[in-house]
């Protein structure tokens, strides 16, 4: 068809060298601009691979134009191509097509955890094995050796390289799609189709030479049969492979746009997140500065009570004082100085009215007993002798007993739990905050029961109950109102001293529960034996 149209073979030996010209600038182009873009920064492992193909694309280039000057030479200067030049090509063949293996190889496999070119390597080496093997098998002059090398390369590595590319650009599109960049995935397709073509047609017809089957399948059976030579087809597939790749390299910018728009959207975001956490940081900074603040006020107002307290500790021990000397002087000290007076009288009497002397020492001897009571009374109210000599379960119980004596409110007492010894600060500090808790439900509770538990089994814990009136514990420990509650807050700071934790639960009308609980380490198991009495009481004075 091509001769109807006037196309002969002194045509094409004419243009051959053009269509080199032509087919080394559209690799030499491909390579040139894949290799410039191939520093650019991106997440496409086709973009981290294309130096390889650039390297083959440069190479490849300059072989052509090595073919075309040995076709000036030939054609046009009818000069022998020199040996320089003739292996110089052959190397750039060669290494051309190992760089296109290789670009094939590290575009599939660029994921895996070691990179190994296997395939790259052992192509490459069983070229070499055959490039060896081919003179020794065949007698074979430089060119025809030649012609076999170039052979060789395109059927070992010209061809799995040119197929290996195409496949995994065909498989490189499923990156282009979840990218978002789809509209260059036809630009993949036809590039690796014109790969496919280049390689299982352009590199089957090589020249005639003793490497099977270009005896047979030959750029002469090519141009007989299709009318023009092979290097024509290769270099139409070139510029098409030439065309749509450098089109695939829009897409490194497309990305780049991508890139820089979610860069914006995240830089956007983390502002809005840190205005958001900066507010969110700026309120609880104020809740903190407000929580400060209230701790604040809460210890001045601590401090401040506990000053009031203290001056009134001090205040309570002068009347305590005072009590005391008035009770020895109007009380004890009057009946010591009528025992003295009366014992001068009675020795005057000795020698004169034994009988009146007797009945004087009588009634002094009544004077002394009712003095010692008021002694025992005074001290009693300052300690009581069984905390000191029995502990805190006699104490508490001897005060009970007194109180129902002298009060009309049923006041029952238990005891749960193997009692044990304490340190006798934690037992004096829990017998006080029982007696001012029973003391406050005498003079303010208006009850009729009330009850006093001692737990040895939680804590321990002491737990002093009435069925009272009762208050709102919120404002009597408000301190934003005039202090009332002072035995409560005292109370709380004589816990407070032994590490005690004190809870009242009150209510208007419910009755009031007031519990001191302690560590239970801070007691053994009493090794003296205590006798029932001490310990339970007796049955018949329990209430």
């Amino acid at each position: 068809m091509l001769q109807v149209l006037g196309i002969t073979g002194a045509f094409w030996d004419n243009a051959i060298v053009i269509v080199y010209f032509f087919y080394g600038l559209a690799f030499y182009s491909m390579g040139l601009a894949l290799w410039v873009e191939s520093g650019r920064a991106s997440e496409l492992g086709f973009a981290r691979s294309m130096r390889l193909l650039a390297a083959f694309g440069l190479l490849h280039g300059v072989h052509q134009w090595a073919n075309m000057i040995e076709q000036e030479m030939t054609l046009h200067l009818d000069e022998a191509i020199p040996d320089w030049l003739l292996w110089t090509r052959l190397i750039l063949l060669v290494t051309s097509f190992i760089a296109l293996l290789g670009f094939g190889e590290h575009l599939l496999t660029r994921d895996t955890a070691r990179l190994t070119w296997r395939i790259t390597a052992g192509a490459s080496l069983f070229f070499v094995i055959s490039c060896i093997l081919v003179p020794l098998v065949y007698t074979l002059d430089d060119i025809g050796w030649a012609k076999s090398i170039n052979a060789l390369s395109r059927y070992l590595i010209g061809i799995p390289g040119a197929l290996l590319t195409s496949y995994a650009l065909l498989k490189q599109r499923d990156v282009f799609r979840v990218q978002g960049i789809e509209r260059f995935v036809r630009d993949l397709t036809i590039s690796a189709v014109a790969f496919v073509l280049y390689g299982a047609v352009g590199q089957v017809f090589t020249c005639e030479c003793v490497v099977f089957p270009s005896g047979l399948i030959n750029t002469n059976l090519f141009q007989r049969v299709m009318g023009f030579p092979v290097p024509v087809f290769q270099a139409a597939m070139a510029i098409t492979v030439a065309i749509f790749m450098i089109r695939v390299l829009r897409a490194l910018e497309v990305e780049n746009q991508h890139r820089l728009e979610a860069a914006e959207q995240a830089r956007q975001e983390s502002e809005h997140r840190s205005r958001e956490d900066l507010a969110r940081l700026n309120a609880e900074l104020q809740a903190a500065n407000q929580e400060t603040a209230r701790l604040l006020r809460e210890v001045q107002q601590r401090d401040e009570r506990r000053g009031e307290l203290i001056q009134r500790i001090t205040t309570a021990q002068e009347n305590e004082r005072r009590r005391i000397a008035r009770e020895l002087h109007d009380g004890t000290g009057q009946i010591l100085t009528g025992l003295g007076l009366g014992l001068s009288g009675t020795a005057q009497l000795l020698a004169t009215n034994g009988e009146a002397a007797a009945q004087n020492l009588r009634d002094l001897q009544g004077m002394a007993t009712q003095a010692i009571g008021e002694l025992r009374h005074l001290i009693n109210d300052l300690r009581p002798p069984q905390l000191d000599d029995m502990g805190l379960v006699a104490a508490l119980r001897w005060q009970i007993e007194n109180l129902n004596t002298r009060t009309g409110i049923d006041i029952r007492f238990e005891v749960s739990g193997d009692v044990y010894a304490m340190p006798p600060e934690v037992e004096t500090t829990l017998f006080r905050i029982a007696q001012e808790g029973l003391n406050n439900v005498i003079k303010h509770a208006r009850a009729t029961h009330a009850w006093v538990t001692l737990d040895f089994d939680e804590g321990p814990c002491l737990i002093v109950r009435d069925d009272g009136a009762g208050f709102d514990p919120a404002a009597a420990f408000d301190f934003n109102k005039p202090r009332h509650a002072w035995g409560l807050i005292g109370m709380q700071e004589r816990a407070s001293l032994i590490n005690a934790d004190l809870h009242l639960e009150s209510a208007p009308h419910e009755g009031t529960t007031l519990m001191v609980c302690l560590a239970k380490t801070l007691g053994q198991p009493q090794e003296q034996e205590l006798t029932q009495e001490a310990v339970h009481g007796d049955p018949r004075t329990d209430n």
